[in-house]
């Protein structure tokens, strides 16, 4: 998005004409520059037509903000515009059932072969099969783990969507998850591990470097969503989690996963400004 719209004072509310813009499918963020909030979008055409719509919202013609009266219409259309989010999770869901239930399932999903022997399980490394380096990120191993993960998918991925689009989404997702597998695997070479727990603390470096340098509605977390993230992913590094019997965590992934989203940030904010000349 690299064509400003308007500009308008800070102590002005836009989330009406924001929540009109995204019902009527106007891709835009908003950011604050030089003590004005911008809105951006896409191309000169759409900014025009935003500039109209910004003035029947000056006059009163737009419908007013209100969380209650758009809550059920917002949740119809976050499934039809979160169409990637909205895969992720219903693969993190048959992964979880392959864990459970399918034992060669988990082996094709797994970054290791899993061959059952007559004291155990054998894992293999399998040269060449290249999808092992992001389909770990579907296996889920117990209910907790899974709804947990798929919760925090939901509420992250589709910001990113709605924000930068079904495709962006699509690639920081492929390049979280390779990377935080990767990062689990050199750590902790020869165990099993699964879970888009390190894509989701990637969404969340994503997410709060964008937020912090660019701001918009759609990265405008709770600091408390991100007080507990960083928290619990100290608890899991302290071992915490193994006293409580929840098992092992995959540490590695997690801080993996939030290292590349921070890389992903900056070098995706890095090309806007080139894109922008400035």
């Amino acid at each position: 998005m690299a064509e400003e719209a308007l500009r308008a004072p800070l102590s002005q509310d836009l989330r009406s004409l924001s929540l009109f813009l995204s019902e009527h499918g106007y891709r835009h963020h908003i950011s604050e520059l030089q003590g004005e909030q911008v809105l951006w979008v896409e191309s000169p055409e759409i900014a025009e037509r935003v500039r109209h719509h910004y003035r029947q919202f000056l006059s009163g013609e737009l419908p007013q903000f209100s969380p209650q009266a758009t809550s059920l219409k917002g949740a119809s259309r976050n499934v039809l515009v979160s169409p990637v989010t909205l895969v992720l999770v219903v693969l993190s869901i048959a992964g979880a059932g392959l864990t459970a239930f399918s034992l060669e399932g988990s082996s094709l999903l797994s970054y290791y072969s899993i061959e059952p022997v007559q004291q155990g399980y054998l894992l293999s490394a399998m040269p060449g099969e290249y999808w092992r380096l992001f389909t770990p990120v579907f296996l889920h191993y117990g209910l907790l783990h899974l709804t947990f993960n798929a919760l925090w998918v939901w509420e992250l991925g589709r910001r990113i969507e709605f924000q930068h689009g079904s495709l962006s989404l699509l690639v920081i997702t492929l390049a979280l998850g390779i990377g935080s597998n990767l990062a689990q695997v050199w750590y902790t070479p020869g165990q099993l591990f699964g879970g888009m727990s390190g894509v989701i603390y990637g969404y969340l470096g994503y997410i709060v470097v964008w937020q912090w340098l660019l701001p918009t509605p759609a990265f405008a977390l709770p600091k408390g969503i991100v007080i507990f993230m960083l928290a619990w992913l100290v608890i899991c590094m302290a071992g915490f989690t193994e006293l409580l019997g929840l098992g092992a965590i995959a540490n590695a992934a997690h801080l993996g996963g939030l290292a590349m989203g921070l890389l992903a940030a900056g070098l995706t904010l890095f090309w806007r400004r080139v894109a922008l000349g400035r």
